[in-house]
């Protein structure tokens, strides 16, 4: 069979499979103003996609980073889309072109509907014999797969077959079940001790969509970031997001005064927790664990699945034992890295820290 793309052909290897004595050919098409609207309604389809597969988060990080360009391809299968591909083109500097799906080690790989029946090797090697092929065109130095921990098991293998190298991660995922009271009885006794302990403070624990309250809470998250030594999102990019209907800002007030917050993305049938921030001296009144809660408690009454409370540093025990009191199970994923230029992919390598820095003084 032959994929056509951004004007190439491309001749794949045994690409047929068998469903009901039919035969199934796959096609990648990319992402157009033409097609545009064919993806959030896919994409909705899809179990497991999250905000991080939506079409404002993929507009959202264009227009923030000028250094990301968006490579989302549509999967159709017999003609019919069926699924697609999130991924972005990451040029930190001039010459180094990175594939990811998706940026910042967040789980992208194909999107499928729950309706579509997939091989998944055939599959794979119409990417793979896409991604071969415009690597070499483009120049891209680095191909990058992160997939959840489901489709790490469809796809892993078939990854390190053809020459991919694994990296193995982990998230803490809590199913809602909907029931906010058994949610809380299942938590360890010390979440349930520090959420009454906030308020019996008088801490106070609201969404908010105030542009002057999302001025205070990136203040304060750009202090948290500094102090945990990490590097900050733009606010460009935050209140995008909250204009756009896929994150909200939860913040805990004491006595008139912002003191924490989070901003967290829902979308499909997950709620994820992304950006936290918190001032120390105020730490003692609890209200991360009353955010926590407040914010599960919204994900069940509005009927989302599952809530991801982000992956974690491996060596940072105290964040992984804070996420396992809410009962928020330990799922692993991996990210699948092939180097196409090692020369370039070595030069970036170097001079990422030095970058990273300078990003984040410019915050």
């Amino acid at each position: 069979m032959t994929i056509q793309i951004y004007g190439y052909t491309f001749t794949t290897l045994a690409k047929k499979c068998f469903f009901n004595y039919n035969v199934c050919v796959y096609t990648l098409e990319p992402l157009t103003p033409q097609n545009y609207d064919d993806w959030d309604s896919v994409i909705q389809q899809c179990p497991n996609s999250t905000a991080f597969q939506s079409t404002t988060w993929r507009d959202a990080l264009a227009n923030s980073f000028k250094q990301l360009d968006p490579v989302y391809l549509l999967i159709k299968q017999e003609g019919t889309v069926i699924g697609g591909i999130p991924a972005f083109v990451f040029t930190p500097i001039p010459g180094i072109r990175l594939w990811h799906s998706m940026p910042w080690n967040l789980f992208g790989g194909p999107q499928i509907i729950d309706s579509a029946q997939v091989n998944p090797a055939n599959l794979f090697s119409t990417i793979e014999t896409y991604l071969e092929t415009t690597s070499t065109e483009k120049g891209w130095c680095e191909l990058c797969w992160t997939l959840s921990s489901e489709d790490t098991k469809k796809y892993g293998d078939l990854l390190t077959d053809i020459g991919y190298e694994q990296t193995e991660r982990f998230t803490h995922i809590l199913k809602t079940n909907c029931d906010v009271d058994s949610l809380w009885r299942a938590y360890n006794k010390r979440v349930r001790g520090a959420v009454r302990k906030a308020q019996k403070s008088g801490v106070e624990v609201t969404d908010t969509e105030s542009d002057a309250d999302l001025s205070t809470f990136y203040d304060m998250y750009l202090m948290t970031v500094k102090r945990l030594g990490g590097t900050p999102k733009p606010r460009a990019l935050m209140k995008t997001l909250l204009q756009q209907g896929v994150a909200k800002l939860a913040i805990a007030t004491y006595q008139g005064t912002i003191i924490a917050g989070l901003l967290y993305l829902c979308f499909n049938r997950t709620v994820t927790l992304w950006c936290e921030a918190s001032v120390p001296a105020y730490l003692q009144y609890r209200p991360n664990n009353a955010i926590f809660h407040h914010i599960i408690t919204w994900a069940c009454k509005e009927g989302y699945e599952w809530v991801d409370f982000g992956a974690s540093p491996p060596e940072n025990q105290g964040l992984i034992a804070h996420k396992e009191q809410y009962r928020a199970q330990k799922t692993d994923f991996c990210s699948w890295t092939k180097i196409v230029s090692p020369l370039k992919r070595s030069l970036w390598t170097r001079s990422e820290s030095a970058l990273r820095k300078i990003y984040t003084w410019m915050q």
